[in-house]
């Protein structure tokens, strides 16, 4: 069991230096949890395990043995005063205040409590000694504070990937400092270390830790792996170029076997117009050309189409109107929309404009629109595209009723060439289209609700810069729509 502590604080350091080496910017504070939470493990290994291991085999040289003494009580030190503030920290940058000049000013009030405490064990206290007593009201002022601030920022947090993510931490870090705070500052009555042996008063809860805490290490991990955990999602690179070639090796295939089918065509209708007029039958083989151009016309635009998807993006900026921009897409769709009985609900929270790229934004709208109806019933479906503004991005999102996503294809649908539909005009090169063109933009296309039945959700976030408010005054702050189609 003792060797389970080092394994503690291995992994909770581990997972700190992940969050503090991948966006380290924002994953500063939860890194500083992980790694002053992991303090005390790695004194109780000291102890526990790394000592009793050294002792009997004489390794443990008096040098080696201040200094390992040093270190745990310093651990221990700095768990009791710094790992309270730390998850509060932690909980507050999540994106409790939005603004962070305030976010700092609450920081460094906030610091003055732990500054005088951990001063005045210092100064006062005898090193390696503690009453928990002293130190149970402090921790539990800094882990209520973090239970609000994970709720405060989860509240407040509108995108939807991005409050799913804070959901997870939210959760997982409050059932970890929750149950610490159970078990050490409850628990514990008094702790005093020495060379080598300490006197621990608690009831016992302690012992558990090793079990609770693993068991969420193990649950970051799985998030990592399988959803992404504060903006770090851990890929197999070599994975997706295998899957990439894949796909590219399938769409040339597909392109490959449609140029030779439309050539046989091409072969056929040549060889029977020259028998029409050696037949002397000059109306029929007028005919056959005819069909020939038909024939050539198909595989014109059919290769057309795949180019203009798969050449690289060139943006033309300019500022665009998001409530004209909705109107010209659906346009042109109008007698599309009427034929299908489709009934389309347009609203938004604030009216300004979009600065982007007018064609290749309509053309992704488009390709949306396309797909949302394509995936709907003969008559009856229901389209909603909703727009709002969070802290970092500007949203349009494009919701419809239609069939959904299955699951196991939700990975496949933005690999190129890769598609659902079965007929000749799709070549699974729309929604990589789309994904390339919001990158382009900075921004990113996001499926946030595909359950195969239900319906989609496929959202346009773009960096908030890119949307502005309208200059003139007087202007509408929101926006609504409906458009009912018999």
């Amino acid at each position: 069991m003792n060797y389970f502590y080092i394994l503690m604080f291995l992994s909770m350091w581990t997972m700190s230096v992940v969050f503090l080496v991948y966006n380290r910017k924002a994953n500063f504070w939860i890194g500083m949890t992980l790694l002053t939470g992991g303090m005390a493990s790695f004194a109780f290994s000291i102890h526990l395990t790394i000592v009793p291991l050294l002792l009997p085999r004489g390794w443990l040289s008096p040098f080696m043995s201040t200094v390992l003494y040093e270190s745990s009580v310093t651990a221990m030190t700095i768990y009791f005063y710094l790992f309270p503030f730390a998850a509060c920290m932690g909980a507050l940058w999540l994106g409790a205040i939005f603004s962070k000049k305030a976010r700092v000013i609450v920081s460094a009030v906030l610091v003055l409590p732990v500054i005088l405490a951990g001063s005045n064990e210092l100064l006062h206290g005898t090193w390696g000694v503690y009453e928990i007593a002293g130190i149970r009201l402090l921790a539990g002022f800094y882990f209520l504070l973090s239970f609000v601030f994970y709720g405060i920022a989860f509240k407040r947090e509108k995108e939807f990937y991005t409050k799913k993510s804070k959901r997870r931490v939210g959760i997982v870090f409050t059932f970890g400092t929750l149950f610490a705070f159970i078990t050490d500052f409850v628990g514990f009555r008094s702790l005093a270390m020495s060379e080598w042996s300490f006197e621990l008063e608690s009831n016992g809860a302690w012992q558990y830790n090793v079990f609770v805490i693993l068991g969420l290490i193990a649950i970051i991990i799985y998030y990592l792996l399988k959803h992404g955990f504060m903006g770090i999602k851990l890929r197999i690179e070599r994975e997706k170029m295998d899957m990439s070639m894949r796909a590219l090796t399938m769409g040339v295939s597909i392109l490959n076997h449609s140029i030779k089918n439309e050539i046989q065509k091409i072969n056929y209708l040549t060889e029977k117009t020259e028998g029409y007029i050696h037949a002397g039958q000059p109306d029929k083989s007028l005919q056959s050309i005819e069909q020939i151009h038909f024939v050539t016309a198909h595989l014109l635009n059919m290769v057309g189409r795949i180019k203009d998807k798969a050449d690289d993006i060139v943006l033309r900026e300019s500022e665009i109107h998001v409530g004209s921009l909705f109107a010209e897409v659906l346009r042109p769709m109008q007698p599309l929309l009427d034929s299908r009985s489709v009934r389309v609900t347009i609203a938004g929270e604030e009216e300004g404009c979009l600065i982007g790229d007018e064609t290749h934004l309509k053309e992704t709208l488009s390709n949306l629109i396309q797909n949302a109806v394509d995936a709907m019933d003969a008559e009856g479906g229901e389209l909603a595209v909703k727009t709002f503004r969070s802290k970092r991005h500007y949203t349009i999102e494009v919701t419809d009723n239609g069939s959904g996503i299955p699951k196991d294809q939700l990975t496949k649908v933005f690999e190129p060439f890769y598609t659902t539909k079965k007929n000749a005009h799709n070549h699974g090169l729309g929604l990589p289209y789309c994904a390339s063109v919001m990158r382009r933009h900075g921004g990113k296309l996001d499926i946030g609700g595909a359950e195969s039945g239900r319906g989609t959700t496929v959202m346009l976030q773009f960096p908030v810069q890119r949307f502005v408010l309208p200059a003139q005054p007087g202007v509408s702050p929101q926006y609504k729509s409906t458009i009912s189609r018999p």
